[in-house]
């Protein structure tokens, strides 16, 4: 059974890291905040080493090796330390052309090459701590124009696309913050400290086969859940996923107590769905089940609303959440393993569920 991947070429290692000289990092509090960031994955083990090479300015590099059993959790990601005002960033750094042109264009070039479509760099005027610069790299799509966030450094010589907090604060609600999870569908008991935000995409086959198996344990234990569920729908591997989000983002404001039957429709008749027009099936999905359609087309067919969707997915790329399913259960992201089970099982252990 195998997830649907969106790799970022974006988020690729630049070429040679790897063979750069290393040392152990004898900092357990900065490895830890980083697991915390990272996916936990089956059978999975953390190298955090520090990296006796030129990087980003104002902050120590070190590289972070996660190795699992599972062939799409492991990972290598940069981690950059700020000694003086604790700020950590885990992702990619990818050095940029070392010339005299605007910082902008050397991104936009850069981008365009890797990503193998034309962007354009937008550079924020005013510096983050430690000098670095939010940075906006946009490409047109069918649906809109996608963007890609990172940062340039103080020296403008690197770009850096990741997860940004501080070494002092919980990941988790930074997590929660750059998801902004607040604007997902909730259910279950909002007061439970038993939370699980699912992401996932209406057209992903793994997403449906995870929503059936999951939901039977859901629903027993509804009053032990706070439960969010965020689209990301991969819209450039599957071309209904984002009209199937806009229908359930309608809904959210239209009529949300029948949310979670509409989701459950849409993952149980994904391949009957596939063979239709999607907004077919939209509207006569709203019109069987006493939805106002006409309040629902004004959202379904809202070219805000569809950037709503594009800006959500955004998001999720830039903290690294770029593969559906993805779970994350009381703030730590779970590698979902080849078949889910490392995931349930983590659920069921959240739930205090004996197997």
């Amino acid at each position: 059974m195998k997830r649907v991947l969106y790799v970022l070429t974006l988020l690729a290692l630049t070429a040679g890291a790897h063979a750069q000289a290393r040392v152990a990092d004898p900092n357990a509090t900065l490895k830890n905040y980083v697991a915390r960031v990272l996916p936990r994955c089956p059978g999975g083990t953390l190298t955090l080493e520090a990296m006796r090479t030129e990087g980003p300015v104002n902050f120590v590099p070190y590289l972070a090796s996660l190795r699992s059993s599972d062939q799409y959790c492991g990972t290598q990601k940069y981690v950059l330390h700020s000694p003086k005002s604790q700020q950590v960033v885990v992702g990619t750094v990818i050095p940029l052309p070392n010339d005299k042109r605007p910082t902008s264009v050397r991104v936009s070039e850069e981008a365009t090459r890797m990503i193998g479509k034309p962007v354009t760099a937008t550079i924020a005027p005013f510096p983050l701590p430690d000098g670095l610069k939010a940075v906006t790299i946009t490409r047109q799509t069918q649906w809109g124009p996608f963007a890609y966030n990172g940062f340039v450094d103080g020296s403008e010589r690197f770009l850096i696309v990741g997860f940004r907090g501080n070494l002092t604060a919980d990941p988790t609600k930074a997590l929660r913050d750059a998801l902004n999870t607040n604007a997902g569908a909730r259910r279950g008991n909002a007061a439970s400290k038993v939370e699980i935000i699912e992401i996932s995409d209406f057209q992903c086959p793994t997403c449906a086969r995870a929503h059936e198996k999951l939901e039977p344990l859901l629903q027993k234990n509804l009053s032990k859940i706070n439960y969010v569920r965020l689209d990301l729908p991969l819209f450039e591997h599957h071309p209904w996923a984002i009209s199937a989000a806009l229908g359930a983002r309608a809904l959210q404001k239209v009529a949300p107590a029948k949310y979670w039957a509409y989701v459950d429709y849409i993952f149980k008749n994904q391949e009957q769905i596939g063979k239709r027009k999607i907004d077919d099936v939209v509207r006569e999905w709203m019109e069987d089940n006493d939805v106002d359609w006409n309040a629902v087309s004004k959202i379904y067919n809202s070219k805000a609303e569809r950037q709503a969707i594009l800006d959500q997915v955004s998001r999720a790329f830039a903290v690294g959440v770029v593969a559906t399913p993805t779970f994350i259960v009381n703030g730590q992201i779970m590698g979902f393993g080849p078949d889910g089970t490392f995931t349930f099982d983590a659920i069921n252990s959240a739930l205090g569920v004996k197997k």
